[in-house]
């Protein structure tokens, strides 16, 4: 009884220890085949994401990276700068002319209100390169911004053409007031083809923007760091068009218009904005990141404010170098491709929506904490659709291919209809198995290996192709899996993958026909004869895929495989045909005329085994043989010690049945018997040590 039980345990650690070991080998080939996969999508990730980073195709995403980010920034106006706009009002309030230069006195007299006010300074987006009509007024002009000492002034880069070829040329004040002025600086602004303003102009080799040469005149720090002006940086837009503190220049120095302590340590810019839409003013129109959304545009004056207060502030925006983004495009792509391979289609589908948003987030994050910013929908809308792209396509051959992998490995095992009904259950091709009640079949050539030894190669081949075609078509017709051919063996099973509630029934049919079929075979093929031998049992297996999904190995281990192995082997020694054991037989015994063939104790067995042979299957009304229950009676008189009575029976049933192996057998074996003292305990077993 221990011994048992050891055996047992033995078989059940022997079953989980398969399973782990295929576990761990299953893992082994996803970790390969992640590997595969993780490599494709990150090369075809990283190739599209840093072409689209490299090349105009990705000009608009670029742009709009920048752009969505000031949909998360708080709408603020700065208050250490001001807007003084030649508006449509001023124009009406203050009787000037379009298309005609203002009054100049109008100019001086604001900057005397200004500065009487204390304004820090005075930066004029107004071009001041020709004289006045009035020589009186442009001398007046001239004497306020000297008494100002804090302005600045407008130049601009026109284009001109030097021998047929365009070049450009500077457009600097008029000496009287560039003399008069703290400097000037050019008021041009860098825009892209849509007049929408990114980038911080920061003027020529030779002449500061604007803006810069306002942060100068102010004592700005930043602008007297050496080299400064040269790095590449963006505007930070505090809001769409009109968010910047502005008033109308009409009010600005009239009485009862705005208080002086408004313009009180500002810098103020001055410059033109109307409506109309007049020749030479519609270039000073332009669009920022809210003009989609808002529809309002920004003047030329706000974006020169814009500047200055983004340097004066340390507000302005950066991006990081071109290696640093390279790199990190070609990062993401390997971690995206790798991630998604891990996952099937439908996770790694969330996977990617937690991507674009993690990247979303990040981005704001850097803008917002940082003033960084960087081409985030590269990767949110080019890499990771791209990388679970190529994810779900490599599943999707993968499958395709695993798919058939498994259909040529289960025609091997099954016939074409059952193949196609297991190839629906995908779970079929999951390493590892379960522990199932099934029927056991296994056949053999008796001396196989004399007929082979005997036969030239080419012959022996056709013989056993021809030899497999019938027995393997006998297996799938009645609906069994052919688990391995081991040289001219055949292992087969029941009720496994599908369940079967007539498996022993099946199993023992079979096995019948193959029988009688080799009779027919043996006699169309001149030469040696065959014999088959074929052994049965039904009983608890591991069953499952010992492989992995990509190469299925359906089979079937465990104690009771052995014991259906050595009942085949027990065939030779009974110069039988088909022996069952009782596990089986007893399901078909209303359907099998069988006889009782004895108890043994098999090689590796410590428990004796009952054991049938299956003659034939039952006919209605058709007695089974005469010389059958004959036999069995010699079997029962075996096993209670009566070796006369014993072989009697066993004489009579040769008789009938001339050449019987088993009578031989038991006749042989009463010949040792007699002369042996035999155990208290023994009732008939044969102790069978298999040579």
């Amino acid at each position: 009884m221990t011994k048992r039980l050891s055996l047992a345990r033995f078989g059940a650690i022997l079953s989980y220890g398969v399973a782990a070991l295929v576990n761990f080998r299953a893992f082994q080939n996803r970790l390969v085949e992640c590997r595969m996969s993780g490599a494709v999508g990150a090369l075809l990730a990283a190739g599209t994401g840093l072409c689209i980073w490299l090349f105009p195709w990705g000009d608009g995403l670029e742009r709009w990276s920048y752009d969505l980010l000031f949909l998360s920034k708080r709408v603020q106006a700065p208050p250490e700068a001001v807007i003084v706009l030649l508006d449509d009002m001023s124009y009406s309030q203050l009787g000037q002319k379009y298309r005609q230069p203002w009054d100049r006195r109008l100019h001086a007299q604001l900057l005397e209100h200004l500065q009487a006010a204390g304004a820090r300074a005075v930066v004029f987006d107004i071009l001041f390169d020709e004289a006045g009509a009035d020589p009186m007024k442009d001398q007046e002009l001239a004497r306020a911004m000297s008494a100002c000492s804090r302005v600045v002034l407008s130049g601009e880069l026109v284009e001109a053409e030097d021998r047929g070829r365009p070049s450009w040329m500077l457009r600097p004040p008029l000496d009287l007031f560039g003399a008069a002025a703290a400097g000037w600086g050019l008021s041009g602004l860098s825009h892209d083809a849509f007049y929408a303003l990114r980038r911080i102009y920061p003027g020529t080799p030779e002449v500061p923007s604007l803006a810069w040469k306002a942060l100068e005149v102010a004592d700005v720090p930043l602008a007297k760091q050496s080299g400064a002006r040269e790095a590449g940086r963006w505007l930070n837009h505090y809001g769409p068009g009109g968010t910047l503190l502005r008033v109308p220049y009409w009010q600005s120095f009239v009485e009862g218009g705005i208080a002086p302590e408004f313009f009180r340590n500002k810098v103020v810019f001055v410059g033109s904005w109307v409506q109309t839409g007049f020749a030479g003013e519609a270039k000073d129109s332009f669009h920022n990141p809210y003009t989609l959304w808002t529809g309002k545009s920004v003047p030329g004056v706000e974006t020169h404010a814009t500047a200055f207060l983004n340097l004066a502030r340390g507000e302005w925006l950066k991006r990081p170098a071109w290696w640093i983004e390279a790199l990190g495009l070609a990062s993401i792509a390997v971690v995206l491709g790798y991630a998604f391979a891990l996952l099937r289609p439908w996770a790694a589908a969330g996977l990617a929506v937690g991507a674009v948003i993690l990247t979303a987030l990040l981005a704001v994050a850097f803008f917002l904490s940082c003033y960084v910013w960087f081409p985030w929908l590269d990767v949110a809308v080019v890499q990771v659709p791209v990388a679970w792209t190529s994810s779900v396509l490599f599943h999707f051959v993968q499958l395709h291919t695993q798919k058939r992998l498994l259909e040529q490995s289960l025609s091997l095992h099954l016939a074409p209809a059952r193949v196609e009904q297991l190839l629906r259950q995908p779970e079929l091709r999951r390493p590892g198995g379960s522990q199932l009640l099934i029927s056991i079949l296994f056949s053999d050539i008796a001396r196989f290996s004399r007929v082979s030894g005997r036969m030239h190669p080419d012959d022996l081949a056709r013989l056993l192709n021809h030899y497999f075609q019938v027995s393997l078509d006998i297996v799938h017709r009645n609906e069994g899996v052919v688990v391995k051919l081991i040289g001219d063996a055949i292992f087969a099973i029941w009720n496994a993958p599908v369940a079967q509630a007539d498996h022993s029934e099946r199993a023992c049919l079979a096995a019948l026909q193959l029988r009688d079929q080799l009779i027919r075979f043996d006699a169309a093929h001149e030469g040696l004869p065959l014999r088959t031998r074929i052994g049965l049992h039904s009983g608890m297996a591991f069953v499952g895929n010992i492989g992995s999904e990509a190469r299925f190995d359906y089979t079937a281990i465990g104690e009771s495989v052995n014991l259906a192995s050595r009942v085949e082997g027990l065939n030779k020694h009974l110069g039988t045909a088909v022996l069952a054991t009782r596990d089986i037989q007893k399901a078909v015994e209303q359907k099998m005329v069988s006889r009782l063939a004895g108890y043994f104790r098999l090689q590796g067995f410590d428990r004796v085994v009952e054991i049938h042979e299956l003659v034939a299957p039952a006919v209605t009304g058709q007695p089974a043989p005469d010389w059958c229950p004959i036999f069995v009676s010699g079997i029962h008189q075996f096993a209670r010690r009566d070796f006369a009575g014993a072989e009697a029976a066993f004489n009579r049933t040769l008789e009938l049945h001339p050449e019987d192996g088993p009578s031989l057998f038991y006749l042989k074996k009463i010949a040792e018997l007699r002369g042996q003292l035999l155990p208290d305990d023994w009732t008939g077993e044969v102790d069978l040590k298999e040579k």
